[in-house]
């Protein structure tokens, strides 16, 4: 199954990027943005291989939707 997931991207002090899925809790971080994301990826599928599919996608059934809104402050 395929789920889709938001990704935060914060630049780090030394340069490199993280990579954060606040929905299920994961982190990695990459030299590049999409080294970063690259490896939240790798790092999700390691959680999943580890825990199941079930436990870490728990709360995100079929007719789950990402959207993403815009706040003015």
């Amino acid at each position: 199954m395929k789920y889709k997931l938001s990704a935060l991207l914060v630049p780090l002090g030394d340069g490199g990027f993280m990579a954060r899925c606040e929905r299920i809790r994961a982190t990695a971080t990459g030299n590049l943005p999409e080294e970063a994301l690259q490896n939240l990826q790798e790092a999700i599928s390691d959680m999943v291989k580890e825990y199941g599919e079930e436990e870490i996608f728990q709360e995100m059934g079929p007719g789950t939707d990402l959207r993403l809104i815009e706040v003015a402050v």
